[in-house]
């Protein structure tokens, strides 16, 4: 039956132009290889008399799609494609689990101040002490990730009237496995930020605002930086479980300020928009539109700050630029002293993005007469090692990161589960507000995912925020 799956699984690349050996050169980290093929395993299961139907019809020439449902190969291509786009993976402990309600992660961490370091030099008759490695778990909970599309009967009858059948659904179901995809690297890498913040946060109550009002800068700093983001956590329902965590409370006028969310959907307002990495505050309405805080009027925040991190200023000063970024190495090299040496974990990665890494390639250490052993650009000249840990860029929409933070880490940490992978539904045929058919036919797709670090494990992240000493600073524009 695989080889029967692998001929039909070949034809059809062929069709969508992906025959390729290894993806066509394209390499594949091992956490993409083994989610794809652990999520294929459990789709070849689970379809296996609609694969084998769909293999028999290929091989006699005839076709094997209709109207009233997506080939079981197309589906099985499609959340091929999107496992393999997925790229945060690799710093991740990732395997797929059962569909639940919720999944107990099981995982150990050590006891600094048990056995296991000084104390394992017991003689004869004496009381052996307990080793300081504790096992534990924490229930996570499953995110749902759905999208959907439509297309035209006269889109589809055009397409499929020429060579590639299917070709405006498959292109369709493609775009939304890429946006799937998208989605999920995002949640992996914010998770590991937020995770990294969340290690010793430090709450502040009703810091006040008002003090800088005067009533023409519409931006106010706060006094501490990174802001935790809050995190939430929901069920399959989506209500909140527990309490949430690192809560931002925004207070203008006495009356309490919800945040904008930049859906322009929000009722009419006053909405408060945070930059959370250089703890910069302004006041907006329901479109978007900048609010001047009047001076005199009450205005307060409470918020968790991080304090697993180093704040870089920017700002080159006397500096020339390259002694500056040097300076960034040597701080970048005591964030990863600080994991290894305090917290006995492994540096193995740092994360941050395009722009970053420019800046810090015009550090002096990498010039060629200045050179250090564990410190180089890669061989396309860009930013490779730093101190012995291997750098990757972060690219893609609603990253935390944006062009002001830097993570390092150990691998492995944050857990991901795949408990459904990405799946189309049957197309459905439309109707107008008469009841009446439009001619149209839609489906949707969705996956659930895990995303979870459990809490004595985040000491193994910690980060860097870049900011400009004379940019923070209260003002009229953001």
């Amino acid at each position: 039956m695989l080889n029967e799956i692998m001929r039909l699984q070949q034809a059809v690349d062929r069709r969508l132009g992906l025959e390729r050996s290894e993806r066509g050169g394209t390499r594949l980290n091992r956490a993409q290889m083994t989610m794809g093929a652990l999520a294929l395993i459990d789709f070849d299961k689970q379809h296996f008399p609609k694969l084998l139907q769909e293999s028999k019809r290929l091989s006699a020439g005839a076709g094997f799609v209709s109207d009233a449902s997506v080939p079981a190969i197309w589906q099985r291509t499609v959340i091929r494609e999107a496992l393999y786009r997925l790229n945060a993976l690799q710093f991740t402990d990732a395997a797929t689990a059962a569909f639940g309600s919720s999944l107990e992660i099981p995982y150990s961490y050590r006891d600094n101040t048990a056995a296991g370091r000084t104390n394992t030099r017991i003689y004869e008759g004496e009381e052996i002490p307990r080793s300081g490695v504790i096992q534990t778990a924490e229930l996570a909970y499953p995110l749902p990730q759905k999208i959907s599309f439509e297309l035209s009967d006269e889109l589809r009858y055009i397409t499929s009237s020429q060579s590639l059948d299917w070709d405006a659904v498959i292109e369709n179901l493609s775009n939304s496995a890429r946006l799937i995809a998208e989605d999920t690297d995002r949640t992996v890498l914010n998770e590991m930020l937020l995770s990294s913040d969340e290690y010793g946060a430090v709450a502040v109550s009703g810091e006040n605002l008002e003090l800088q009002a005067d009533d023409v800068d519409a931006v106010f700093i706060l006094a501490h930086f990174p802001v935790v983001r809050p995190r939430t956590i929901r069920d399959l329902q989506g209500n909140i479980v527990g309490n949430i965590v690192n809560p931002v409370t925004v207070s203008y006028n006495s009356v309490a300020v919800g945040e904008y969310d930049g859906t322009g959907t929000q009722a009419p307002g006053i909405y408060y928009s945070l930059n959370y990495n250089l703890g910069e505050i302004h006041l907006v309405d329901e479109s978007g539109a900048l609010l001047i805080p009047a001076d005199g009027t009450a205005y307060t925040i409470s918020y968790s700050y991080a304090t697993n991190v180093y704040a870089f200023d920017t700002d080159e000063g006397t500096d020339e630029l390259d002694v500056h970024w040097d300076k960034f190495l040597y701080r970048y090299a005591l964030r990863k002293n600080e994991i290894e040496s305090a917290r006995y974990h492994s540096c193995d990665f740092g994360l941050m993005s395009g722009t970053v890494q420019n800046h810090i390639e015009s550090a002096k250490t990498f010039a060629a007469n200045f050179r250090k052993p564990g410190t180089d650009l890669d061989s396309t000249g860009t930013l490779g090692l730093i101190k012995g840990v291997p750098n990757w860029k972060t690219t893609g929409p609603g990253l935390f990161y944006r062009d002001e933070r830097v993570l390092l880490g150990e691998l492995g940490i944050t857990r991901f589960r795949l408990l459904k992978g990405w799946e189309p539904s049957t197309l459905t045929a439309e109707r107008g507000p008469n009841g009446r058919f439009t001619g149209k036919k839609s489906a949707y797709g969705d996956q659930w995912i895990i995303v979870h670090t459990p809490t004595q494990l985040k000491r193994a992240f910690t980060s860097m925020v870049l900011y400009s000493s004379p940019m923070r600073v209260a003002r009229a524009t953001p």
